[in-house]
């Protein structure tokens, strides 16, 4: 558990379908105005110069080092420097602003699919995982791994309230720390929030403590 008290987590799970639904729906999202959330022309501008650029430097250098290789003189290599030396400055100003626009119109665009609450344990369901043999694996109490079946109220960031029902495998020590009341972060997709709440592992405290403050405020 952390400061906040939370539930202990889980053991990592593979997250990967809860990742392809919000790809899909990443792929229908729009923005305030109801039109796609698309780059807009100058930022498209500014990327495709990221390819341009370098393009033009590698001639201006091909055609300086000719000059340089006929004439002899020192200029044209002072000149090649300084433009390798410019184009280098630029192009990392430039993809760092592009990856930071891109960070922010996907976090904008997250917003608007995937959300976060506090879930509060109702009711507990321990069970020892199945052996690959069929048989059943160690009791909690014994040791080994468990899966919980846990019906969650969730007080989300947003939105209303609703019950969803989780599961989870937990180390047997850490599953023996469950019980009715416990609480701690999940997320979930905003158009499905029942059927796609999961409890989110990813969060560093600090945007767990985030999570609860903006459920409390809501």
């Amino acid at each position: 558990m952390d400061s906040l008290g939370t539930w202990p987590r889980p053991v990592p799970a593979d997250d990967r379908d809860f990742d392809v639904q919000v790809m899909k729906r990443l792929r229908t999202v729009h923005g305030a105005d109801g039109a796609p959330d698309r780059p807009s022309w100058g930022e498209r501008l500014g990327t495709s110069m990221l390819l341009v650029v370098p393009l033009l430097t590698a001639l201006a250098v091909v055609l300086l080092w000719q000059q340089w290789s006929r004439s002899g003189a020192a200029w044209p290599l002072a000149l090649i420097a300084v433009i390798l030396v410019a184009t280098a400055l630029w192009w990392t100003a430039r993809l760092r602003r592009a990856f930071t626009a891109a960070q922010g119109r996907l976090g904008t665009r997250l917003a608007h699919v995937v959300d976060h609450g506090v879930g509060v344990v109702r009711e507990l369901t321990l069970e020892p995982l199945t052996a690959q043999d069929g048989t059943p694996a160690e009791a909690p109490e014994d040791g080994g791994r468990v899966r919980a079946r846990l019906e969650l109220s969730v007080n989300p960031v947003r939105g209303s309230r609703f019950h969803t029902v989780v599961e989870a495998v937990y180390d047997a020590d850490a599953a023996l720390l469950l019980e009715v009341g416990s609480h701690g972060p999940v997320r979930f997709l905003r158009d499905d929030p029942e059927g796609t709440a999961v409890i989110d592992t990813r969060l560093s405290e600090a945007q767990v403590e985030q999570v609860y403050r903006g459920a409390a405020l809501n």
